[in-house]
């Protein structure tokens, strides 16, 4: 298919509210010469209608027209197994897919010839994953406000208000992880007044992190002893490493949570795969029942946390990762070289190409080796 074009579907996972461009994004594609096709309603749950994505000059098609009526697709979420018969040779289609827990959806890209890209694992030359850094803040932020509100004893927490409240003890958060959902759980729970411990691996990462945090902010090296001292007296811990999959050292046994105390609450945000660094969780949550308890301790894990706030994800992701997905456009469109979205690119040409997803597939009994 010929022509500089891109096409935004319209998201069909259940209660995903979310669009990956909004209509100002749009604006950024035409004025570089682009046909944009967006899918009926692809924004109206996040509060943009049909209307305003014509102002911005794109067309308005059905859910094939948008399928096939561009070779460049963008989409915000993976797509379903419903939709895998759409895939197509010279297909290039970009979505956070987490593909690396997905072999299903791997193996159906695969299968199909088309090039497709994890916006996840879009790394620039700085070595930085610039894309999902919108989402990633606002899990953050979302794992403090749910723990805040699930530790009133009502909800089954301890009875502690996590904020500072003068002639009672100010709670205690402890976060693992200093990237931006680190960030963004740390910071709002500075804000609200907590006593925040942040856990990292890299010193120097830390102590520049640890510049732009206000005083009721700590920052130590994640070793065994100093983890286990800080877990036990937090009435609050998020869970925000980059990644947490089959082969993650445990950071937080079951013994470890066993001695928590009572009441306290556990935001797992990275929502990786296998038991990994949280082995007491046993199972992902969803926003109909968030928390569960285990060894007396909330336990909350939801994938997709930002979907909760659609307006404001799909505001800041729009405007954050326009310019990587013109960079992808471009690459596919006309030929420019693009290694931030070739960094990102999952399968290609029938085969896997992503080291982390091969790695996966490796450590899968009986995954897809005999595929690569």
């Amino acid at each position: 298919m010929a022509g500089k074009s891109i096409s935004i579907l319209k998201e069909r996972r259940s209660g995903e509210k979310r669009v990956i461009l909004l209509p100002e994004a749009v604006r950024q594609f035409t004025a570089n010469g682009y046909r944009v096709l967006v899918e009926h309603d692809a924004g109206l749950l996040a509060g943009f209608p049909d209307a305003t994505y014509a102002d911005a000059g794109a067309e308005i098609v059905d859910c094939d027209g948008a399928w096939t009526g561009s070779d460049v697709i963008f989409k915000y979420k993976a797509p379903g197994p419903d939709e895998y018969r759409r895939f197509r040779p010279g297909m290039h289609l970009a979505s956070f897919m987490h593909a690396e827990g997905n072999l299903s959806l791997v193996e159906a890209m695969r299968a199909s010839g088309m090039s497709a890209y994890a916006l996840e694992f879009f790394r620039n030359d700085a070595g930085e994953y610039p894309v999902p850094v919108s989402d990633n803040e606002i899990s953050g932020k979302l794992a403090i406000l749910l723990a805040a509100y699930h530790l009133q004893s009502h909800m089954g927490g301890s009875g502690t208000l996590l904020a500072d409240v003068p002639g009672a003890a100010r709670p205690k958060v402890v976060v693992i992880g200093y990237g931006n959902a680190g960030g963004g759980a740390a910071r709002l729970a500075a804000a609200m007044g907590a006593d925040v411990t942040v856990f990292g691996t890299r010193w120097e990462g830390l102590r520049r992190f640890m510049a732009g945090m206000p005083a009721n902010v700590r920052c130590l090296l994640n070793t065994p002893a100093a983890l286990e001292a800080a877990v036990l007296e937090a009435d609050v811990v998020v869970g925000a490493i980059l990644i947490s999959t089959y082969d993650t050292p445990v950071m937080l046994s079951d013994d470890l949570v066993a001695r928590m105390k009572p009441g306290s609450v556990i935001v797992d945000v990275t929502c990786g795969y296998g038991k990994g660094y949280m082995p007491s969780f046993t199972n992902l949550t969803t926003y109909d029942a968030p928390f569960y308890e285990r060894h007396g301790v909330l336990h909350c894990k939801i994938d997709a946390m930002p979907a909760s706030v659609p307006l404001t994800a799909a505001r800041a992701t729009s405007a954050n990762v326009w310019r990587y997905l013109l960079g992808l456009a471009r690459a596919a469109c006309e030929g420019q070289k693009d290694t931030t979205s070739k960094n990102g690119c999952v399968v290609s040409g029938g085969s896997i190409v992503h080291p982390e997803v091969l790695r996966h597939v490796a450590m899968m009994e009986g995954g897809l080796a005999d595929a690569v």
